[in-house]
């Protein structure tokens, strides 16, 4: 199953991000940033090792973790986050705590792209990645 997961991605889609990044607290600058990157994700998952490396003309981003055990996490906006990544089925949820707030984002394989569900505060958006590697 998690075999499907590994290669590279671009970004085809990506709807209400902008409201969603304004519910996290993301200043008006690394908002307009963040909706102007088309980000490439490099994605490995083996076994309970879970990697992925976001890369745009604005930043480059690695995360790499057990999935199951909760791990530290410094977002693109500067979040220091308690973050943690389980599998729920065939989807992969990544939930994110700081100070008093929640993000939850999901991720799943649909027509061989990778989807992500984001959610904060009942605010949601959506991001598809197609495969090219």
């Amino acid at each position: 199953m998690t075999e499907a997961w590994n290669g590279t991605y671009k970004m085809k889609s990506s709807e209400n991000f902008d409201e969603y990044m304004k519910a996290l607290g993301v200043n008006f600058a690394l908002r307009k940033l963040g909706n102007l990157a088309k980000p490439v994700l490099t994605v490995t998952v083996d076994g309970k090792d879970f990697y992925m490396k976001s890369e745009s003309t604005v930043r480059t981003i690695e995360t790499r973790c057990t999935i199951g055990v909760q791990f530290e996490e410094k977002t693109p906006d500067g979040r220091a986050c308690k973050s943690i990544m389980t599998w729920d089925g065939t989807k992969m949820v990544h939930t994110q705590k700081w100070e008093d707030k929640q993000t939850v984002i999901t991720r799943y394989m649909k027509d061989g792209c990778l989807e992500m569900d984001l959610e904060i505060d009942g605010i949601k958006a959506h991001r598809v990645y197609e495969k090219t590697a």
